[in-house]
C-alpha cells in the first residue's frame, strides 16, 4: 500500500504543473481574443463603407460588362482554406478541413493559410498549389501576394470561382466552418442607390470600379482572416478552460485517493503495533 503514495504524489504534482500551463494559455488567448474582436468590428465597418461608395457613385450599366461578374461553371474553383499555425484549440482546425474535403472536387485549386492546413494538404491528393501567408500574420505586405494570385488566376480564366473556407464567429461558444464566395462578384451587392445628382467619373465608371475590386477583395479576405482568428482564440480559450477544470477535478480525486491510502496505512500500522503489544 505504501508504495502507491509516492506515485500518487508525483501525479498530483505533475497535474498541478500542467494546470499552470493551461491557465496561462487561457489568459493569453483571452487577451488576444479582445484585440482580434476589435479588429473584426473595424474591418466590418470598412467593408460596409467601401460597398456603399460603389453603390452610391458607381451604379452604372457598364459595370455589368466587368470580368469580375462573369460566371463559368465549367472551370475549376479556387479555394482559400484558413486554419491556425498552432494546435490546442479544440476542433477548430478539424471542422474547417472537414468542410473543405466535403466540397472540393477533382481539379479544384487550393491555397493554404496556416500551418495546419499546409501539413494536411501535403498528405492528400488535392491540387494544393500555394501557401501565401501564415495565419495571424496580417498586413498589406502579406495579403497583397494572395490577392494578386487570386486575381491573376481568375482573369486568365484558370478558375471560374474563388471561395474562402474559414470559421465564422457566432458567439464565444459557437464557431461555424463557412464558405464565402469572393469571385465572381454578385451584381446585386453593388446595385445602385437613388441619388439626386450622380457624380462625374473619370475616365469611366467601369475602369474606376475594376480599380476598386482588389481593395474590396483584400478587405473581404482580411475580414475572414480576422474572424477566423477570433474563432481560433475563443476556441483555444474554451479548450484551455476545460483542461484547467479537468485538472482540478483530477487533482481532487487523486488527493482523495491519496488521503484514503495514507489513512489505511496509518490504521494498518496502529493495528500492527497493538497486535505486537498484545502478544
Amino acid at each position: 500500500m505504501a508504495k502507491g503514495l509516492p506515485v500518487l504524489r508525483r501525479r498530483i504534482t505533475s497535474i498541478k504543473a500542467t494546470k499552470k500551463v493551461t491557465k496561462a494559455m487561457q489568459m493569453i488567448a483571452t487577451t488576444k481574443l479582445k484585440t482580434w474582436k476589435q479588429s473584426m468590428l473595424e474591418s466590418r465597418l470598412y467593408a460596409e463603407k467601401l460597398v456603399e461608395i460603389v453603390q452610391t457613385n458607381l451604379h452604372h450599366e457598364s459595370l455589368k460588362g466587368s470580368i469580375f461578374f462573369k460566371e463559368d461553371s465549367t472551370l475549376p474553383t479556387l479555394y482559400i482554406v484558413i486554419t491556425s499555425n498552432l494546435g490546442l484549440c479544440g476542433p477548430y482546425n478539424y471542422n474547417v478541413l472537414s468542410q473543405l474535403t466535403k466540397i472540393v472536387k477533382p481539379g479544384d485549386v487550393i491555397y493554404a493559410v496556416g500551418e495546419k492546413s499546409i501539413r494536411f494538404l501535403k498528405n492528400t491528393s488535392f491540387n494544393y498549389q500555394a501557401d501565401f501567408i501564415n495565419a495571424g500574420s496580417l498586413s498589406e505586405t502579406t495579403l497583397s501576394p494572395l490577392i494578386q494570385g487570386v486575381l491573376l488566376a481568375f482573369k486568365n480564366r484558370k478558375v471560374g470561382q474563388v471561395s474562402i473556407i474559414y470559421t465564422k464567429f457566432v458567439n464565444s461558444l459557437i464557431f461555424q466552418p463557412s464558405s464565402l464566395r469572393l469571385l465572381p462578384l454578385s451584381l446585386a451587392t453593388f446595385q445602385g442607390k437613388t441619388i439626386i445628382q450622380p457624380p462625374l467619373i473619370e475616365p469611366d465608371p467601369l475602369s474606376v470600379f475594376e480599380k476598386l475590386v482588389p481593395f474590396y477583395l483584400k478587405n473581404a479576405t482580411y475580414s475572414t482572416l480576422i474572424e477566423s482568428q477570433v474563432s481560433e482564440q475563443s476556441s483555444r480559450r474554451n479548450a484551455m478552460e476545460k483542461a484547467s477544470d479537468n485538472a482540478d477535478e483530477l487533482v481532487e480525486q487523486l488527493q482523495l485517493d491519496f488521503n484514503k491510502q495514507r489513512q489505511a496505512n496509518i490504521t494498518q500500522e496502529i493495528a500492527e503495533i497493538i497486535g505486537g503489544a498484545s502478544s
